[in-house]
């Protein structure tokens, strides 16, 4: 089987018809039509048949399970069409969240300068729900990950380095200031600034008020840990942060969770599974392994 039959199979699955294929590939329609017949045929049996009451095109069961498969055929394939063009490129593709990068990154900065490698790095900057996605779709090959819970994921390989508190963060002028620990339940008419979806400081925040069972009352998202500071410090809302996060020079007060929850912000350094890591990028994680006795210490 031919992965370009593969590609123009699932856009069939798609969008149920000839015509929208062969237009989304910009080639012409009896193309099409003929690498559907040599799947067919080499598979000897139908995948596909036109329901002309509907207009479209029906996919069969073969069709189905064929579908199941080639995605993830074409996916991998894609994979190894990055990580080959890329083995010799001297070039590691590091994914880092902002709070990583900000806070515990630069305790190991003086190994990897050491060791030749910062020259070498091609970082992807963003928050760990999103580096997740782009560490299984082959933009990034190693990534420091956040996660609310230890990283289960088939398609990944995990070095869990340590867990951090999550904490509420709120004005000195709030009420909460004078709070040492609080029941999350007791947030239930509070305003929230909020880290976006890409952050796993949303998914925490989710779980706590589900937990609690309330829909938190968010009056702003941003990607910026700074402006949700900020925002904080001038009282607009109270916000879900993970402790080590709070400088001494943030006007912040900090409350305790009472009867925490087993989500914490967990560090794990991260590549994809069957990942062939060439020299300077096993020199490179193992740097970062480092962090796991430093940051227990």
């Amino acid at each position: 089987m031919k992965l370009r039959d593969l590609e123009y199979f699932c856009y069939l699955y798609k969008v149920g018809t000839f015509t929208g294929v062969a237009k989304h590939f910009k080639v012409e329609q009896p193309t099409v039509t003929l690498a559907i017949k040599r799947l067919e045929d080499a598979l000897k049996t139908k995948l596909a048949f036109r329901d002309r009451s509907k207009g479209l095109i029906q996919i069969t069961p073969a069709g189905e399970i064929l579908y199941r498969h080639a995605s993830n055929m074409l996916r991998d394939a894609k994979l190894a069409d990055l990580e080959i063009n890329h083995y010799n490129s001297k070039k590691i593709r590091f994914g880092l969240p902002p709070i990583i990068g900000s806070l515990y990154f630069p305790l190991v900065i003086d190994g990897i300068i050491q060791d030749h490698l910062l020259d070498d790095l091609e970082v992807d900057e963003t928050g760990s729900q999103q580096l997740l996605l782009d560490l299984l779709g082959g933009k990034v090959d190693i990534a420091l990950l956040g996660s609310p819970l230890p990283i289960q994921n088939d398609a990944i390989n995990t070095t869990f380095l340590t867990s951090r508190q999550f904490v509420i963060i709120s004005s000195r002028d709030h009420w909460l200031n004078n709070r040492q620990s609080i029941s999350f339940s007791e947030l239930k008419d509070e305003p929230f600034i909020s880290l976006n979806g890409r952050f796993i400081h949303s998914e925490v925040l989710k779980v706590y008020s589900d937990q609690a069972k309330f829909h938190p009352h968010i009056i702003f998202e941003t990607q910026s840990i700074e402006t949700m500071k900020r925002l904080v410090e001038k009282n607009a809302g109270i916000g879900v942060l993970v402790k080590d996060a709070i400088s001494p020079a943030d006007q912040l007060a900090t409350t305790t969770l009472r009867n925490p929850l087993p989500e914490r912000f967990n560090i794990s350094i991260a590549t994809r599974k069957d990942y062939l890591a060439d020299a300077h990028e096993q020199a490179f994680i193992s740097d970062l392994f480092k962090l796991q006795s430093i940051i227990n210490h």
